[in-house]
């Protein structure tokens, strides 16, 4: 079965109607057929619910919209993976591309497990597919 890493930007497409929810829904329901492995590191519930948290703020949502949603969320977590162990290598990312920490965690993880990262964060995509084209954009 292959693995997928993915970022908190597919995973807020699980639960929040926006652009890109048509592409990012398809790889949870493979993920719960057990047809594909979805991984991501621990810090992955943090930053879904601070895009809600922030969604919220924005008044894009009702704060009962985005606890709904962060509820709906914990029921399809993918596997998380300790991010501890990832720290490192996260950093020589970071440096190296002078990118998010945060988001060099993910791209660590994907190193690590020799799986694509799926992403929807086109930033980050023009960032790092040059230098690693196992990072794919949603869609």
């Amino acid at each position: 079965m292959s693995s997928l890493i993915v970022d908190a930007s597919v995973a807020v497409k699980w639960v929040i109607s926006e652009p890109g929810r048509s592409a990012a829904v398809p790889l949870l329901s493979l993920y719960e057929a057990d047809r594909i492995d979805l991984l991501a590191p621990r810090l992955l519930v943090h930053e879904v619910a601070s895009a809600l948290s922030k969604l919220s703020r924005r008044r894009k949502i009702s704060n009962s919209h985005a606890d709904y949603a962060f509820r709906s969320f914990e029921l399809h977590l993918p596997e998380l993976v300790d991010d501890a162990e990832l720290a490192s290598p996260a950093l020589s990312l970071s440096l190296q591309h002078q990118m998010s920490y945060w988001d060099c965690l993910y791209l660590a993880l994907a190193i690590e497990r020799r799986a694509d990262l799926i992403t929807a964060d086109r930033r980050f995509y023009r960032s790092v597919a040059r230098h690693y084209p196992f990072v794919k954009l949603l869609g």
